[in-house]
């Protein structure tokens, strides 16, 4: 057997699964792109050996390298099932079954490139472009757009400036389509490859120096003292003991050596067992003048309804502004399907049987004079759809609790969003979690201040302004459809008039 007969065997699917396995490990926190650059060409040369199978086995092609792919990436979520005995039967649904339901649309994605596409002149182009709509159309279907193959460029921020214009999707297309490139070097033609090289590398170098030159540009800086608090506390010991968490808090928040009109950022989660009366107790006299407190907590209209909710005290512990988070982590804290499943007696992920209800709107809130755009936990991967009111805002705040990822790769694959969000949005991003990384980011995505995972510990930041808003600001993800529509619009135009096909 010979290496190509090898590859039209059924050991390919092995390979296959193989190549999403190594795939994985271009994400953060090991960032490892260059595997890109050699996993995608090496995908595009199998499924060229196997260009007479039919769609079928293209769909189990999709299935299998995204499985691997998912199943080695996503496996974490199965750390926040750890804390509690009465959820572990979901353990398996999240190893095997999230990533399983999430290969299913590149299956579907790559039955319909063998489908309607041919492995002509076009091959590499098309190729991109139904993975790039895959993993849109993926995200809004599951409200999961985690680990895009986009995020393994999250250390390059020269290279990923270009955000700022096109936003995550689009970026994920051009990348795609560039990791694919190098496939085009192994031709018959030396003189072709050649010249497919030199393409490469001054296209990558336009766009470095884009970014690099962007990074240049003085940011404007808002002389507003922001304290950003890591408190490193384990999850069962913040429900079992929360007085004795606010008070840590406090302590390491340290306010009476802070500015009257400073804000105090504490994570998504310390507020969730206090009474408001308690709470003003153990606030009182510890906080001055103008100061903030900002939390995460559990909160309950009087519909008996709870919610996750972003909320603002004055130094005085009273309730001064809130925002009810209305994109919900589904079985972390809301069970689909609620009612059908109710006889289950199945428990979300956060402590306790009663789902989450969705906020309304996300508003901007007026805080010391700066508009804050608020966000908790792993609303920040949203991107396009951030600042759904289309008002003008300051700077964003993202609460978050990652003592759910349980001191794994999913801690640094949430921080990355954050980066992405910010120069998309070109707005800085503060950071709190409980354990983790904890930062302040600029509108270019670099991190001034940034906590070590895991640790107590605190720190103080004023904030970069960008004094103009950014393409994919005003045009979101319609950037991305565009580029996608001139992917197409291209083909047309070079079949029409050059006859390629």
């Amino acid at each position: 057997m010979n290496f190509e007969q090898f590859l039209k065997s059924k050991f390919n699917i092995i390979i296959i699964f193989s190549l999403g396995v190594l795939l994985s490990f271009s994400l953060p926190p090991y960032n490892n792109v260059s595997f890109c650059f050699i996993i995608f060409p090496a995908l595009l040369y199998l499924l060229k050996t196997n260009e007479l199978n039919g769609p079928k086995v293209f769909f189990i092609y999709g299935l299998s390298f995204a499985f691997g792919y998912f199943s080695f990436s996503l496996y974490w979520i199965s750390y926040s099932l750890n804390f509690d005995p009465e959820v572990l039967v979901l353990k398996p649904f999240a190893i095997i079954g999230l990533p399983f339901v999430l290969s299913l649309f590149y299956g579907f994605g790559f039955y319909i490139f063998r489908r309607f596409f041919k492995f002509g002149f076009f091959f590499i182009l098309n190729f991109a472009i139904i993975l790039a709509l895959t993993e849109y159309i993926r995200s809004y279907v599951t409200g999961f757009s985690w680990n895009l193959f986009v995020y393994a460029l999250s250390d390059e921020i020269q290279s990923i400036q270009i955000l700022n214009v096109f936003g995550t999707f689009g970026l994920n297309f051009i990348t795609i389509f560039f990791f694919c490139f190098p496939y085009l070097f192994f031709c018959e033609n030396k003189r072709k490859s050649i010249n497919r090289m030199l393409i490469f590398i001054l296209i990558i170098g336009i766009n470095y120096m884009y970014g690099a030159g962007r990074l240049q540009i003085q940011l404007e800086t808002k002389n507003q003292e922001v304290v950003v608090v890591q408190p490193n506390e384990g999850l069962i010991e913040i429900s079992s003991y929360p007085d004795d968490y606010l008070k840590n808090l406090i302590k390491i928040s340290r306010p009476n050596e802070k500015k009257n009109n400073s804000i105090f950022l504490w994570p998504e989660g310390s507020y969730s067992f206090v009474s408001k009366n308690n709470f003003k107790n153990i606030v009182k006299d510890k906080f001055k003048g103008n100061q903030k407190i900002i939390l995460g907590g559990n909160t309950k209209d009087e519909q008996g309804k709870i919610y996750n909710t972003f909320i603002v005290f004055n130094a005085s512990g009273e309730v001064v502004n809130e925002y009810r988070k209305i994109h919900l982590v589904p079985f972390g804290e809301f069970i689909p399907f609620e009612n059908l499943i109710a006889k289950l007696n199945l428990k979300k992920v956060t402590f306790g049987y009663q789902s989450f209800s969705k906020g309304k709107n996300r508003n901007q809130i007026n805080i010391n004079g700066n508009l804050i755009l608020p966000l908790i936990c792993y609303e920040v991967i949203d991107t396009g759809n951030l600042n759904i009111n289309k008002n003008n805002y300051d700077v964003i705040f993202n609460l978050s609790e990652d003592a759910w990822f349980n001191r794994s790769i999913g801690t640094y694959q949430h921080y990355s969003h954050s980066i992405f969000r910010a120069i998309e949005e070109g707005k800085h991003i503060f950071r709190s979690t409980n354990q983790g990384l904890s930062a302040s980011i600029n509108p270019y995505g670099v991190s001034s201040n940034i906590t070590s995972p895991y640790k107590q510990s605190s720190f103080i930041s004023t904030y970069k302004i960008l004094n103009k808003k950014t393409p994919f600001q005003v045009m979101g993800n319609l950037m991305f459809l565009f580029l996608i529509l001139l992917g197409f619009l291209i083909q047309l135009f070079l079949k029409k008039y050059f006859k390629l096909i």
